[in-house]
């Protein structure tokens, strides 16, 4: 056992005599989507791209195919104090625009999520979580507008034309939070 006098002179040593303050927060970064469904993969293809330019972003980025996952994110979300969802959402913006939403937001517009055409909405997932004590303290949707969601693969033309547009987007977005 350590005597108390030894570790009181380390602890006060952090910065504003708190031990915590210096610890970093677990980010995780969940794409979400359908690839055979066209633009409801973009989620997906988007994580793709971070993940090969993630030595531009923070270390504590940890990277996750939600495919369409629906319920099994309760799993995930409650395992990071901040989560960013990538996916496809209908908000009646231009295919490809990109918006990012809090649960707020989300839940005062009533934005229908393509997680899943069988599975809840994160609305669902995220009250469940809150229930359970486990939601992350940060959980923001960056929505892309989708073109079409019919089943065939790949993008559709108006949502790959802007695709780079979108990766430095998303790229720069989440450097900005996560700094």
């Amino acid at each position: 056992m350590i005597p108390v006098s030894l570790v009181l002179p380390i602890i006060s040593t952090f910065p504003s005599n708190n031990f915590f303050c210096c610890m970093k927060k677990k980010i995780g970064v969940i794409g979400l989507g359908n690839p055979l469904r066209r633009d409801d993969g973009i989620g997906l293809v988007l994580l793709k791209y971070l993940q090969e330019n993630k030595k531009k972003l923070s270390k504590t980025i940890e990277f996750i195919d939600g495919g369409t996952s629906g319920m099994n994110l309760l799993h995930l979300l409650g395992n990071y104090d901040i989560v960013l969802i990538l996916d496809a959402v209908d908000f009646k913006g231009t295919p490809g625009e990109i918006k990012k939403f809090t649960v707020e937001q989300i839940k005062n517009q009533k934005i229908q999520f393509f997680l899943s055409t069988h599975e809840p909405d994160i609305l669902t997932v995220f009250s469940l979580l809150k229930e359970l004590d486990k939601a992350p303290t940060q959980l923001l949707i960056f929505g892309i507008q989708p073109k079409d969601i019919s089943y065939r693969i790949g993008l559709s033309k108006e949502v790959h034309q802007v695709l780079p547009i979108l990766q430095k987007k998303i790229l720069k977005e989440i450097q900005s939070i996560t700094e």
